[in-house]
């Protein structure tokens, strides 16, 4: 399956899909489905390290690190299914997982009391509170201070957590400062624009082929019907790629039959099929895409190159096929 070819030019002409931001800009940490987000702030002074999609698509996180502090943060959205805004109950549930994570390995002996509190609102939200201190992990000693910060809706739980390895007493202001800086909108409405840049983000910088998935398709789900043409293009080959290398090549051939019964100009949307095919071994299906993509090489979006199919990971797969390379090569 070829990867991206587009460039950023491409995507600073579609007003409604613009190019992923960098780091310094903010970023809405958005769920694939429902409401809500939290604002990654814009530092330029902190690195992201992941970005995850948990629990079959329900629960971003994603996680930065301050190249001058040392601090360690990630950013949480998760379903909140008891239908009460009290963020102590979100708090608790955060909390059990992490000690889940840390039990088998360190034992809870390692950690010390863990500490609850409520911390004043924070943005006009109540933000439910916990710490603790890990001394040793294993025979190595860490003084790893964490602290997290959540707050709920009747729907949804927005978590910061904030830990400092070589942690000081005097480094507490640093932590909490985080805190007061979390910014959580539990009635935002996610846009095309919001999924399609974690999709960008999943796909470009952290390889999460099937994660991207989630969000491109919502993005195309909710992509507003008066979108300009190249946007939606653009979108669906990015969805079906998702699909395709994360191996779900049914719902990627699935994604091009249906945007070429509606714009059958487009010609990857007729290279992807090919693709698909190559990687189901079916040879005369993927000469039939690949001369149809060929023959609408012409409509490529502006910036955009087709695709050199002599050195695609799946047209390489019917190699073997003698009759069939032997047409590949005409089209390099």
């Amino acid at each position: 399956m070829r990867e991206s070819l587009l460039i950023p030019l491409l995507f600073a002409a579609l007003p409604c899909l613009s190019q992923t931001p960098p780091p310094r800009k903010p970023l809405n940490l958005v769920m694939p489905t429902g409401t809500g987000r939290i604002v990654v702030p814009a530092q330029d002074d902190f690195q992201w390290q992941s970005v995850n999609l948990y629990d079959n698509g329900t629960r971003p996180v994603l996680q930065m690190t301050s190249k001058s502090t040392h601090l360690d943060i990630s950013f949480g959205l998760f379903p909140n299914t008891t239908g009460s805004a009290a963020p102590q109950i979100c708090r608790d549930d955060v909390l059990n997982a992490a000690m889940r994570s840390l039990s088998p390995s360190l034992g809870l002996a390692d950690i010390k009391q863990v500490k609850k509190q409520d911390h004043p609102p924070v943005n006009g939200k109540p933000l439910a509170t916990a710490s603790y201190f890990l001394a040793s992990m294993g025979d190595a000693k860490v003084a790893q201070q964490n602290l997290f910060g959540v707050a709920a809706s009747p729907t949804i739980c927005a978590e910061i957590h904030v830990s400092l390895t070589s942690y000081k007493p005097t480094d507490e202001p640093t932590l909490m400062a985080q805190l007061d800086s979390f910014a959580f909108d539990p009635d935002y409405v996610p846009s095309a624009q919001d999924y399609f840049t974690l999709g960008s983000v999943l796909y470009n910088a952290f390889k999460a082929y099937d994660s991207a998935a989630f969000y491109y398709q919502r993005a195309l789900d909710t992509l507003p019907a008066a979108a300009p043409l190249n946007a939606r293009r653009v979108l669906v080959d990015q969805l079906s790629m998702s699909y395709g290398i994360s191996g779900q090549v049914k719902q990627s051939r699935a994604v091009n039959e249906a945007a070429i019964k509606s714009d059958p100009d487009y010609p990857l949307y007729y290279y992807t099929l090919a693709c698909a095919d190559a990687e189901q071994g079916k040879a005369a299906e993927a000469k039939i895409h690949l001369q149809q993509a060929f023959d609408h090489k012409a409509n490529t979006i502006p910036g955009e190159k087709m695709p050199d199919p002599t050195t695609d990971d799946s047209i390489q797969k019917l190699k073997k096929n003698k009759e069939f390379w032997a047409f590949v090569q005409t089209l390099k």
